[in-house]
């Protein structure tokens, strides 16, 4: 989980995002059965470029402006600012977490496979699973056929539960509603500068206590909620328990689901929750195996 700090614009993006490169044109092109081809073998080659630490293929075939595309029913106003962020900050966050992706697996003797492949109108989404020691985590993208290749345009993290585009433009309607001079854009962007300087300091008790301060206005996805929860479990597990306690009561995501029932051993409901993330993600034989050696989807 980062928060970015966009001068001033407060945003909460997710743990794993996806690399760029140099724009693409972009045209939606209705698939036709030998895209979708195309299309099933990318996702085979991307898992091999992966898993051989090979960062070449997931950089190269994302593309910018499908992606900025993505990001619909902006005003004028708003997609100025859309285009100055994803210009200074964005788009280099997103290639670095991309690298970090590849790298995660590769340093931490991981796996990645195709979990599910799903075929739309004018894209198709891609689930990968990702497997280590005691874990393991999905991740979407949406893919396009663009100049007859294709391309990476969007991402969704199971985690979050929003596709990053859809994250974006929230954050950009957020500002639109509290500009830089709110009470409420103040507050949020001090609680994560003094949360920030407490851990800094080691002091991670009071950085949790200083995000508590962030208003609601401000509370965007889980983003916060999992960034309480990863602070809570550096101080105590029974800190965990009351932070996911205060913190199930309003968000009910499918992995504060999880979380929640896994961390009160409630089999029946955490059951359910498995069951909802298996037509997610196709229902691979290699999740029933992860559950039932309890590993830890994280």
């Amino acid at each position: 989980m980062r928060i970015l700090m966009f001068r001033g614009l407060y945003l909460v993006t997710i743990l794993l995002l996806i690399g760029c490169s140099t724009n693409k044109p972009a045209s939606h092109t209705e698939l036709t059965l030998e895209n979708k081809k195309t299309i099933e073998q990318y996702a085979q080659q991307l898992t091999k470029s992966i898993n051989d630490y090979d960062h070449v293929l997931i950089r190269s075939s994302w593309s910018n402006e499908a992606f900025a595309k993505r990001v619909k029913n902006l005003n004028n106003v708003q997609r100025n600012v859309f285009n100055y962020i994803f210009d200074k900050e964005i788009k280099d966050e997103i290639k670095f977490n991309n690298i970090s992706l590849v790298n995660h697996v590769n340093l931490k003797n991981g796996k990645i496979y195709v979990s599910k492949i799903e075929h739309f109108d004018v894209h198709s989404e891609i689930t990968f699973l990702s497997i280590f020691d005691d874990s393991y985590n999905f991740i979407k993208y949406q893919v396009e056929i663009i100049n007859d290749k294709p391309y990476l345009c969007d991402l969704f993290d199971l985690k979050s539960g929003i596709w990053y585009s859809q994250t974006v433009k929230n954050i950009i309607n957020l500002n639109s509603r509290y500009d830089m001079f709110s009470e409420e854009r103040r507050m949020a962007n001090l609680a994560m500068r003094s949360s920030n300087d407490e851990l800094r300091k080691r002091d991670t008790l009071s950085a949790l206590y200083y995000l508590y301060e962030i208003p609601e206005t401000h509370w965007v996805g889980n983003g916060l909620s999992l960034m309480k929860l990863n602070l809570a479990l550096g101080v105590s597990d029974s800190t965990y328990g009351e932070v996911l306690e205060t913190e199930f009561e309003h968000d009910q995501s499918l992995y504060l689901k999880y979380l929640y029932y896994q961390y009160w051993n409630d089999s029946v409901n955490l059951n359910n929750v498995y069951n909802i993330l298996k037509g997610q993600t196709g229902d691979d034989i290699k999740l029933d195996s992860l559950i039932k050696s309890k590993s830890l989807w994280r």
